[in-house]
């Protein structure tokens, strides 16, 4: 719970500054002072390390009232160009100092997000092919020990390349419809 004796890190900043829960870390303002923080819960974030904090928070570890340096912008034009367009208008006023675009942390996550599917998709291919592979040499084994019941079955008027031929399609067969 945010509270405003220390503040909130994410998962990341934890593992990159070693921080638990009751921990003091060090962090540095904009005018190069190191001001110390406690540490009163890490949240799970999957993207960026931040520290959130009260205004009464910040208060208490920098001294100053909380003021607001930054603002919200939303474009009625989602389209990636207008949305660098705009960017790169705006990075240049004097009092920008950077421009964190929602539609990158977007990326991310679908990036993120897509990557197990495709690790399946491989990893279902590479079963698919192993299960044919395996049903080949079974019945390639089968044949071989069943060699000498093919003269028996050519002396009653079968023909044993014929028998031989049938046993290997009706497996691959199988194994095509156990693979769907």
């Amino acid at each position: 719970m945010l509270t405003d004796r220390g503040a909130i890190i994410s998962e990341r900043m934890a593992e990159m500054m070693d921080a638990k829960v009751g921990d003091t870390i060090t962090v540095t303002d904009s005018s190069g002072t190191e001001r110390k923080v406690r540490v009163d819960g890490i949240t799970e974030m999957h993207i960026g390390h931040f520290m959130f904090m009260t205004s009464g928070g910040y208060k208490r570890v920098f001294g100053e009232q909380y003021q607001s340096n930054a603002y919200m912008v939303r474009l009625k034009n989602h389209e990636t160009s207008n949305v660098e367009s705009r960017s790169a208008k705006l990075i240049k006023l004097d009092g920008a100092k950077g421009i964190v675009q929602n539609t990158t942390s977007k990326k991310q996550v679908a990036t993120i997000v897509d990557l197990p599917d495709q690790i399946i998709e491989v990893l279902i291919l590479a079963a698919e092919l192993l299960a044919v592979v395996i049903l080949y040499n079974l019945t390639n084994l089968n044949v071989s020990e069943r060699i000498r019941e093919l003269p028996t079955i050519k002396v009653l008027g079968g023909l044993g390349v014929l028998v031989y031929r049938r046993l290997k399609t009706v497996d691959m067969l199988g194994a095509l419809k156990s693979v769907e």
